[in-house]
């Protein structure tokens, strides 16, 4: 993958705002008895996520990414069986709270873990704060689990919505020289951390204008009207589809349908252009951009050894959902492994989570931040690229590295 290093160039601004994120239906375990699964010689981590509706592909890829962390250890570590619980939430608040009531009172977890989207993360997480559980959210990007809300047993080793939006945005304003966008965005809250992430670094970057229009996730398969609707007269130098899943997949059909390739340029959020989904999309949106922190080809020795180890179990190329999974799982198995799976002080398990080395992360080195337990990571600018068989692939651009949650901005004047 061709690199160069971006650097983000550091400024102080006052900015609040909301956030979110993207994540089984499997086997779910007989109930436990009245006793910690770690004292029975097992230790039980529960996992929540959308295994049906809109969002059904980030769950799928979580319990994968997942299950392939767990076969590498042979479900075991610090010497004690591991078993998992998922539960399927229907990417629905009130049945993550089901769930995850559930799982905490009556099968007893050790460890919370999964969760797809941020209003999923920041119910569950409200739930969580008093019962002393570590909560390790997989692919939920609520930019507040990790700030506003944050608790110490909260240990993200993955995002937040607002993370690559800003980087992508200052990127547009300042090397593409964009000055206007038009947004199309799922209503909800990590649709509004992505856009409120761009929006800060476009117009640090020097934008003068982003255009936000909002529509219900799940409600319509027809864009038509919101495509017919774009201003091309108006001067806006790209469209943000700010969405992702099921409708993304709409969205983009429709866009090439309605011949709006080559009219616009046409931008995606984070997950708009992930796979699986972009396997489904038309072959003419090839030079779309988006920011992650993964890239489909990445050349490292972690990312192909976990993107060899993952096609050879599922039969297709991981995305960052299955990548956030599995890094996630190991790094819970690497902390079980430090305190000799006794997790029965769970406030020493989360600071073996804490120290764990995840230099060899496969999408790129992560730290994480102490004082909030958030990810400290590179973000990748990529461009929807066709190899030579046709099939589409998000292609890194540039490298953007160390970058926090509160990206190049002061975090007291952050949270302010």
């Amino acid at each position: 993958m061709s690199r160069k290093v971006f650097t983000v160039f550091s400024m102080l601004i006052v900015v609040s705002m909301l956030l979110a994120a993207c994540a089984s239906a499997a086997p779910t375990q007989a109930p436990a008895d009245s006793q910690p699964a770690s004292t029975n010689g097992e230790i039980k981590i529960g996992i929540i996520s959308a295994f049906t509706g809109v969002f059904s592909s980030f769950g799928k890829m979580q319990k994968e990414g997942a299950e392939l962390a767990l076969e590498e250890v042979n479900y075991t570590a610090g010497g004690k069986k591991i078993t998992v619980i998922y539960e399927d939430d229907q990417l629905d608040n009130e049945q993550a709270v089901t769930k995850a009531k559930k799982l905490v009172e009556q099968d007893k977890v050790d460890i919370l873990s999964g969760l797809v989207s941020g209003d999923e993360g920041l119910t569950v997480g409200d739930y969580m704060k008093d019962k002393g559980i570590p909560l390790v959210p997989m692919y939920s990007a609520s930019e507040d689990m990790t700030m506003r809300n944050y608790y110490p047993m909260v240990v993200r080793a993955t995002w937040t919505g607002a993370q690559s939006m800003d980087v992508f945005g200052y990127w547009l304003a300042t090397e593409k020289q964009y000055k206007k966008i038009y947004m199309i965005g799922e209503d909800y809250s990590y649709p509004w951390n992505q856009g409120g992430g761009f929006k800060r670094g476009f117009c640090r970057g020097g934008g003068t204008e982003v255009k936000s229009v909002w529509f219900p996730p799940g409600t319509t398969s027809d864009f038509s009207s919101m495509i017919a609707a774009i201003p091309l007269d108006q001067g806006y130098d790209a469209v943000l589809y700010n969405g992702a899943g099921g409708d993304a997949v709409n969205f983009i059909k429709q866009w090439s349908e309605l011949g709006m390739v080559g009219k616009i340029p046409l931008l995606g959020q984070s997950n708009t252009f992930e796979k699986p989904d972009l396997d489904s999309m038309p072959k003419d949106i090839v030079g779309s951009l988006s920011p992650h922190h993964t890239a489909d080809d990445l050349d490292t020795a972690a990312w192909n050894k976990f993107k060899s180890a993952f096609e050879a179990k599922y039969g297709y190329s991981p995305s960052a959902a299955s990548e956030f999974a599995y890094m996630s799982m190991r790094m819970i198995l690497r902390a079980i492994d430090a305190v000799n799976g006794d997790v029965s002080d769970k406030t020493k398990l989360v600071d073996a989570m804490l120290k764990v080395d995840l230099s060899d992360t496969p999408r790129g080195p992560v730290t994480l931040d102490p004082t909030y337990h958030a990810a400290i990571e590179n973000v990748y600018i990529r461009e929807v690229t066709a190899d030579a068989s046709g099939a589409l692939f998000n292609k890194g651009l540039l490298t953007v590295k160390n970058v926090s949650q509160f990206g190049p901005y002061d975090p007291a004047l952050y949270l302010a």
